[in-house]
Parts: structure tokens; sequence; C-alpha cells
């Protein structure tokens, strides 16, 4: 009774060991403050034309706000910011002609809480005209001017369109620069990578393609790369990140109120635990196969680049050998005290017959 007792405290002592290595956090978070406060949809706009031609988009915003605003239309320019598609944005002008072919009806208006609100932006093209064209379509309080550098600022937010007007002299050209991993060895997931391009034509390229992932030669899953349809401009990189969520346990965001929570080194991670994702355990070295694809306006060009990973849950694997351990050890236990017990009725009862 009592070796019995002893392994079922093991085996709690091993249960013990287990929520001890995979602590909870609960992190608090401000209230949301009231101010100016809309969203915009959709965005980024992609827009195609010829010289001479006119084209029109629906820009749709929503004020979150309890309040209704005064709302009035604006126009500014934009360039890539850094290496992760962060636009910047600027004021026009005197050489940014482009803003004399935008008119947007209405240029005011007011918008009610809650309540999506469309816009027509129509643009005319010149003859003259080519290439790329990256414009920022701003929503102010009215009376106020527009801020510069963001796209998300106090009073202020914009929609980004890119205008690609039809010509003979796009140069379309992207390079693949590199693909890593953020880590070599993991010991959850996510697995996270980046893909650095370098756009070195004259028009924003928006790449495609697929991250392969492989175990021991066999296919294991597929991750879309770019499934936003980020762009990349002329003469300029970005890095695209892509991460690998398919796992048990896996790394999540801890969400409040509907928001992520941030913590001292970024945002606060959770550790999930969906019983019922438990084949998507992961273990070992796995490879990921990089196949980006763009239009270089003839045809499509495949770029390609391979890298391997690790992925060891050391602790679940810690854990799992400790209770094999304890599990062995009182089993072994049990079985020399049974056969001693055997034995030493053997012997009593060779004895007794003599």
């Amino acid at each position: 009774m009592k070796r019995i007792l002893w392994g079922s405290t093991s085996l709690l002592l091993a249960v013990a060991m287990i929520a001890g290595v995979f602590p909870m956090h609960v992190h608090a978070v401000d209230p949301p403050k009231e101010g100016f406060n809309i969203i915009t949809s959709p965005l980024p706009i992609k827009l195609m034309t010829k010289p001479g031609a006119t084209v029109e988009t629906e820009l749709r915003m929503k004020n979150l706000s309890t309040q209704p605003e005064t709302i009035k239309m604006g126009l500014m320019k934009f360039g890539a910011t850094g290496e992760n598609g962060q636009p910047n944005l600027f004021e026009l002008n005197s050489k940014d002609n482009y803003a004399s072919w935008v008119r947007f009806s209405p240029s005011q208006f007011v918008a009610e809480p809650n309540v999506w609100k469309s816009v027509k932006m129509t643009i005319t093209v010149p003859n003259n005209a080519e290439l790329g064209y990256y414009l920022a379509a701003t929503f102010s309080r009215a009376g106020q001017g527009n801020a510069k550098k963001a796209t998300s600022y106090r009073g202020s937010v914009a929609t980004l369109i890119l205008l690609d007007v039809n010509s003979a002299n796009a140069k379309r050209d992207l390079e693949l620069i590199s693909f890593t991993s953020t880590k070599g060895l993991y010991e959850y997931l996510p697995a996270t990578f980046d893909v650095k391009l370098r756009n070195k034509g004259n028009i924003y390229l928006s790449p495609t393609g697929n991250i392969f992932i492989e175990r021991g030669g066999k296919p294991v899953s597929s991750l879309n790369f770019n499934e936003a349809g980020g762009s990349v401009l002329p003469n300029s990189n970005r890095v695209f990140q892509i991460k690998w969520k398919q796992g048990f346990p896996v790394f999540q965001d801890k969400i409040v109120n509907g928001k992520p929570v941030p913590g001292k080194s970024g945002l606060v991670q959770d550790l999930k635990w969906d019983i019922k994702n438990i084949s998507d355990f992961r273990v070992g070295r796995y490879t990921a196969k990089l196949l980006v694809v763009y239009d270089n306006g003839k045809q499509d060009v495949p770029m390609e680049s391979t890298l391997s990973f690790w992925v060891i849950p050391w602790k679940i694997m810690l854990v799992l050998t400790i209770i094999l351990a304890l599990l062995g050890f009182g089993i072994y236990t049990f079985l020399r005290s049974a056969v001693r017990k055997t034995k030493g009725g053997v012997g009593k009862i060779r004895r007794g017959k003599s």
C-alpha cells in the first residue's frame, strides 16, 4: 500500500512541476479614452489606368466615437520608411502637379457615430502621366491642418492609394535579398520568418508566394506569403514577416478587451493548450522552402530560398522524462518487492515440508 501511495505522490509532484514550468500571466490594461477615433476601409487601394483616362474609387470611413464629427478630405503623398513597409506621409509641393488630378465627393461632411460613410475619389490622369503615383487621402477634423509623417495621428487618418499609370518605360525588377528565421531553435511555435526584398525597378510590385514546411523530406504545412497584398515601392527594401503558428502548444498574443497586452519587451504572450490540436505537436529539425513570384510585365518570375530550424519543447520533454523515470522506478520497486515476497513464501513452504 505504501508503494502505491508513493507512486501517486510522485505523479502529483510531476503534475506540480508542469504547473510551475508553464505559469499563467495576468496583465491589466488601461480603459480606452474618448477622442477622435475613426477607421477607414479598404487599406491600401491599388489602381491601374492609362494616360488620359479617368479612374474612380470609393473611400469608406466610420466614426467610432460617441459624438458626430465634421470631416474634411485632404491629399498628401507617401513613401516607404525603413524596411517594414511603414509609410511616411509628406505634404505636397509645387512639383506635385497630380494634386490637381484628384476630386473628392463630398469634400466635407458630418460623420455620425458608428455609421459607415462613403466618399468618391475621382482621378483624372493627363496624357503625359506615366508610372507610379503614391497618394494619401486624409480624413481630418474640419478646421485643422494636416499632420505630417504619419498614417494615424491625432485628428487625422489616411488611406493610401497606389496609382499605376501604364507606360512603356515601366521597369519591374524585384530581388530576393534574404530569407531568414528569427531563431535557429524554438521551444514552441510560432516560428517567424523574415523575407527581405528589394525593388530595383520604377513601379511598385506586389509579390505573392508560399513557404513550404517539411520534416524529413515530408510536407508538414504551407504558409501564404504576402497574404495581405503588401507592395514594395521603387528603389526601396521591404521585409515581410510570416509566422508558422500551427503547433501544440503554441504561443499567442494575450488579448484583453479586444486588444493585445503590451509588456516590457513586446506583447505579452500566453501558451495555449488546445487539446484538439494535439496532433500538431512539433519536435525535431524542420526545413522551410520559400517560393516568391512577381510579374515583370511579361511573365511571372520565381525566386526561391531554403533554410532549416529546430523545434525542441525541452520543458515538456524534461517533465515527461522525469515522469517516466518516476513511474519506472515505482514499477521496479513494486516488482522487486513482489519477487522478494514470492521467494519468502516459497522458502516457508519448503521449510514446512521438511
